[in-house]
């Protein structure tokens, strides 16, 4: 059951990031106000490209997440970004449930993709063909 549980989970996770990903690359403008004001100050990028390269990489790790490709990596980096994004919210509706969700992939972090992941195939095959 405990593997349902974590193929359930990267599916649900790559959900939210695909959804935001695809959000951020259908309608750049609508997102360019909740990118923080230091990432305005300190970047030479546009604003519009900062979000589309953002909703890029969100579907990018989405994709990976969902085929259990270098799970923890890809969960850790997923965690980071959301707690960022949380920092910046601050203690508002939308802060505490990133939070959530970044509690969420650092849960995956610590377990990996679990058996219905490309990552738990590398490792079997692996181990089947020691060198």
């Amino acid at each position: 059951m405990q593997n349902y549980g974590l193929i359930i989970s990267r599916i649900g996770l790559s959900f939210v990031l695909f959804w935001f990903g695809i959000q951020q690359l259908s309608e750049p403008s609508f997102w360019i106000g909740f990118v923080p004001q230091e990432v305005e100050k300190l970047s030479p990028i546009p604003l519009e490209q900062i979000v589309l390269i953002n909703g890029g990489v969100e579907i990018i790790l989405g994709t990976l997440l969902i085929l259990g490709f270098y799970t923890r990596v890809v969960a850790a980096l997923s965690a980071l970004h959301l707690a960022s994004i949380a920092v910046s919210l601050g203690l508002t509706p939308a802060g505490v449930r990133d939070w959530g969700l970044a509690g969420a992939f650092a849960g995956l972090v610590f377990t990996g993709g679990g058996d219905f992941s490309v990552d738990h195939w590398f490792q079997k095959n692996k181990n089947k063909n020691p060198s």
